[in-house]
Formats: structure tokens, C-alpha cells, sequence
């Protein structure tokens, strides 16, 4: 056991010597992953941030149940319990045919017409909220309470919502493939950078290996240096993500508290910060792996 952590501890000092021998060459390199990563994870919380205004703050879509003109009280008491039991509403309003008729009698111009009329044209109305604002399930909620009795018309507020959600998807799609350009990248990055240290030391990895050195012995400086690219990598990306989101929340301030919305970005979790590390490390140490697999390979097989 003691045998195997001082191999590692070795390894990992050889690894350090390694960036310490090019820091400019190396801090240049980790810079480039610092923005291959905090690019993509900052457009993601951007988004993120958008679709909970989008979807919360900015506007609640809803739907307005109209009742048949002969839906009696009866009529009306049975959607309401209706509507009080189903799970996926949120809050709903009931506006009574007689109180919709005096709005529109204060509507000016209006007055005069709706006094002229021998009967109320205007159906019994709920106003409903649902928990998801999704456009599939507002779908399905019109859908179900459609079908419900003495109710002749479901209206969706749902063109808004689709749009919204049409704008987040594009949004998505983009930042995804963003992500995959940028992670190829970070991924060549070190792979490229541990391919020129394992070419360098191509020598003294086949000396090692004709006195006996297994692959995983020689492979392992290298993988730690991958680590560790990856891993500082992460640290200047997270860095650049508070400094990014102290600025964003700095420069909305003015609007936010013109238009009374919440608009700050909250500032990066513990879990976001180790699910970063630990992503950036893994992909460090496999492109290292990679960069160094070939090298090994020859040398085991130098025919």
C-alpha cells in the first residue's frame, strides 16, 4: 500500500515539475479550457434563468372555461368542484355572466348597447392557472376539461408559450452544440499538450521500459498531468463564472428594479462547482490517456 501511494505521489510531483518547466505554454492551455468550459455552463445558466422568468415571473398563461347559456347554478357548482379537485390547476376564478355583463357596461361606447338587450348573451366564465405552464400539458388540461358537462368552449393561452418554448429549445439546441465544439476542443487541447511532453520524453519512456517500467507506470505522470489541466482549467472557468455573474447582476440592476422583476443571477453552488471539477478532471485525464496510449504502444511493439 505504502509502495503504491509513494508511485503516485512520485507521479504527481512529476506531473507538477512538468507545468512548472512551461508555464507560459501551460498557462495559456489552461486559459483556453477556462473558456471552453465557462462559456457553455454560463449560457446554460442563462438559460436556465430565462425559462424561469419565462415561464413564472413574465407571464402565467391560463385558460377560460366557458359554460353553455344554459348552464344553471347546479351547472356552474359542479365544475367548480370540479376544477377545486383536479391536481393540475393552480388557482382558478369564476366570473358569473352578470358580473362580465356590468365590466362591459363600463366600457365606454358600449353602455348604451348592452342596455338595448332583452337578454345576457354572455356564457358563465372560469379563469384557470396551471401548475405546468408547459404548452403539451396546458394542451392536455384544455383537453380534459373540455369534455366536462355544460362546458362549451376551452380557450388556451398557449401562443405565447409556444413561442417562448420554441425560443428556449433554439436556445438549447445551440448551447448543446456549442458545448460539443467547445469540449472537442479542451479535449485536443490537452491531448495535443500531453502528446508534446510524451514525444519529448520518448527516450527515457523506452529506457524505462527495457528496464522493466509497466505501461501504467510511464502512462501515469502523464495522466496527472492531464488531471491537473483539466482540473485548473475548471478553477479559471468557475472564476470567470462568478466575475461573469457578478457583472451580469451588476448591469441588470437598473431594470430589474424598473420593471420589479428579479433578474440576478444566483452566484454558482458547491454542486455545480464540483460537478465542473470533477467533469473537467475526468476529461483531462481521458484525453491524457489517449495522447499517450499510441506512444506506449509502439514502445511495447516497436515493429
Amino acid at each position: 500500500m505504502l509502495g503504491w501511494l509513494h508511485q503516485h505521489r512520485v507521479a504527481m510531483v512529476q506531473a507538477l515539475r512538468r507545468l512548472a518547466h512551461f508555464p507560459v505554454t501551460n498557462l495559456l492551455g489552461i486559459l483556453l479550457l477556462a473558456f471552453a468550459l465557462g462559456l457553455p455552463a454560463g449560457l446554460y445558466r442563462l438559460m436556465d434563468r430565462a425559462a424561469t422568468l419565462g415561464h413564472g415571473a413574465l407571464h402565467e398563461p391560463h385558460l377560460t372555461l366557458f359554460m353553455a347559456l344554459d348552464a344553471d347554478d347546479a351547472a356552474v357548482r359542479e365544475v367548480w368542484e370540479s376544477l377545486a379537485k383536479l391536481g393540475d390547476v393552480k388557482k382558478f376564478r369564476y366570473v358569473s355572466n352578470t358580473e362580465a355583463l356590468a365590466d362591459l357596461k363600463t366600457v365606454p361606447g358600449l353602455s348604451d348597447a348592452i342596455n338595448a338587450l332583452d337578454h345576457n348573451p354572455l356564457p358563465h366564465t372560469f379563469i384557470v392557472q396551471a401548475k405546468n405552464t408547459s404548452p403539451q400539458a396546458l394542451e392536455a388540461l384544455r383537453s380534459q376539461m373540455a369534455r366536462w358537462n355544460k362546458v362549451q368552449r376551452v380557450q388556451l393561452d398557449s401562443a405565447w408559450a409556444q413561442r417562448l418554448e420554441a425560443l428556449l429549445q433554439f436556445g438549447r439546441e445551440g448551447t448543446h452544440l456549442l458545448t460539443i465544439v467547445l469540449l472537442t476542443t479542451l479535449v485536443l487541447t490537452v491531448f495535443n499538450t500531453v502528446r508534446q511532453h510524451v514525444m519529448s520524453a520518448q527516450e527515457e519512456i523506452e529506457v524505462a521500459s527495457l528496464l522493466g517500467a509497466t505501461s501504467g507506470f510511464i502512462r501515469r505522470p502523464f495522466l496527472y498531468f492531464g488531471i491537473l489541466q483539466g482540473f485548473l482549467g475548471a478553477i479559471f472557468a468557475q472564476i470567470l463564472l462568478w466575475a461573469g455573474s457578478l457583472w451580469f447582476n451588476h448591469a441588470v440592476s437598473p431594470i430589474s428594479t424598473l420593471y420589479g422583476l428579479n433578474l440576478q443571477l444566483p452566484m454558482p453552488s458547491l454542486q455545480d462547482t464540483a460537478q465542473l471539477l470533477l467533469a473537467a478532471s475526468l476529461l483531462g485525464g481521458m484525453s491524457a490517456f489517449l495522447a499517450t496510449f499510441k506512444v506506449l504502444k509502439g514502445v511495447s511493439d516497436p515493429s
